[in-house]
């Protein structure tokens, strides 16, 4: 933890430019002073590219935006019709054997036939505090042929015997190795698995009981993988939890919607997901990446296979409670972004994945204009004058492109919410967008990870009455 200090106090400081240079513009726009600028110093073609970076990504943000505004209920009455389409053949509860049996052999070796074993895998690294409960929600899914795989990879706490439910679809595995990472425990689970669809499931997660039953139906439209919902399960923890999960609420489930419905080619988000898996087998099983499920995603969308989501399939995921244990994570999955700026890892024809793809390259832009308009503000506070000339947005556009994206942001949040809790956690946007500076930090500590050791992201953070909530929601179904 202690490391992590350092980046922290770096966030903080990146907050204290950002809210300088606001502050010295508007004092001037509000006074109506011209500021003096020392003309020999002219940054203006170094910093219009950066710019321009910045402002490209930011009308992609509004053009996401507008697509899931537009096109979620296309999405989600694609999957309601392919839940409905499958049970007019099968009914996804026990006892229905007789029924599937009385079914014509066509009928029978469609991809929706429900009697295929899905492997459910769990790669755990100690996990004691919510191992346990992970595994019992899986066994209260409504789809019953699933088999639960948790490898308790180089762990040095009771995550394997918290993982030993009494069930005999439960298989509990104490791996040892001296690899570290995601992608060598999912692996093992590979080889375990029985199943002819994979359940890949982070330790934390909890699947609505309907998550397998609502997904495989995308399956008989011959995808690949099937994509499901994010659903914070602990945004009352303290206020970070709300912040965090507010950047699930507005970029997850709007970029899975844009993707699906412009291409079919959803990027698979590392739990909450379904693969076949002999494609799996077929595209070479899992990398030990950083960012393992944007990799597998390349590969599979690479090979011309399609990825589906699915928005009525929920994953409960919990977010980091505490600056420190968020900095290590999103410093991981930068670093692992960067690392596959090497490689050609999409198609040319991929333009929206492209741009998502070489985000990092925005963040950048964005954090060396930051700098540069804060240390001009500072400059010009300590000696009344500005020491360069630069590329910047002029206050009242600015004024107007900050009003745009919040008020897409909040067009969004009760699109999925509702109209009266859309609202009360549009309540925090403003307080959002000025943490979302924290990308910053995590961006340059990126630089600095080198592997999967000293990354993991700790688990355990939802209060009981959160619990309750979701499995009084969980138990309607």
């Amino acid at each position: 933890m202690k490391q992590e200090k350092r980046w922290i106090a770096l966030f903080y400081v990146l907050v204290s430019l950002w809210i300088i240079s606001v502050a010295s513009t508007l004092d001037q726009w509000i006074f109506g002073i011209t500021p003096l600028v020392d003309t020999n110093i002219n940054l203006f073609y170094i910093t219009l590219p950066l710019l321009s970076i910045y402002l490209f990504y930011f009308f992609v943000s509004i053009f996401i935006f507008c697509i899931y505004l537009l096109g979620y209920n296309k999405v989600k009455n694609y999957q309601m019709r392919k839940i409905t389409e499958s049970r007019k053949h099968l009914k996804l509860y026990p006892g229905n054997e007789k029924i599937f049996q009385s079914f014509d052999v066509s009928t029978r070796n469609r991809n929706y036939a429900f009697n295929d074993l899905c492997s459910i895998i769990i790669p755990s690294r100690n996990e004691e505090n919510v191992i346990g409960n992970t595994v019992r929600h899986c066994l209260l899914q409504t789809y019953q042929n699933i088999e639960v795989i948790v490898i308790c990879h180089n762990c040095d706490d009771r995550t394997f015997y918290e993982a030993q439910v009494q069930d005999s679809r439960v298989k509990a595995v104490d791996f040892r190795t001296k690899a570290t990472g995601k992608g060598v425990a999912l692996n093992e689970g590979v080889k375990m698995a029985n199943g002819k669809y994979i359940l890949i499931l982070d330790s934390d997660a909890m699947l609505s009981r309907d998550f397998i039953e609502t997904a495989i139906p995308l399956f008989d439209d011959n995808y690949a993988a099937v994509q499901g919902r994010y659903v914070p399960s602990n945004r009352d923890y303290n206020f970070v939890t709300k912040l965090l999960a507010l950047e699930g609420d507005l970029w997850s489930t709007s970029y899975m919607t844009a993707r699906s419905l412009l291409s079919k080619e959803v990027f698979l988000g590392g739990t909450g997901y379904i693969i076949r898996t002999d494609i799996l087998s077929e595209v070479g099983d899992f990398t030990n990446h950083l960012v393992d499920d944007f990799e597998l995603s390349c590969r599979l969308l690479k090979k011309k296979h399609k990825i589906a989501f699915a928005p009525l399939s929920i994953d409960y995921d919990e977010k980091p409670p505490t600056f420190d244990i968020m900095i290590r994570q999103r410093a991981r999955w930068a670093k692992g972004f960067l690392s596959l700026l090497k490689k050609r890892v999409l198609r040319p024809s991929d333009i929206l994945g492209n741009i998502y793809w070489l985000g990092p390259l925005a963040t950048l832009s964005s954090l060396l204009i930051l700098v540069i308009a804060a240390y001009n503000a500072i400059y010009n506070i300590l000696f009344g004058y500005y020491p360069y000339l630069y590329a910047f947005v002029p206050l009242h556009l600015w004024f107007l492109l900050i009003g745009s994206i919040m008020s897409m942001q909040c067009l969004v949040l009760v699109k999925q919410y509702g109209m009266l809790k859309g609202l009360k956690r549009a309540a925090y946007l403003p307080a959002y967008n000025l943490f979302s500076i924290y990308a910053f930090a995590a961006l340059l500590k990126a630089l600095f990870v080198r592997s999967w050791q000293n990354t993991k992201t700790l688990h355990g953070f939802v209060t009981d009455k959160e619990r309750e909530q979701i499995e009084s929601v969980e138990r309607k179904v």
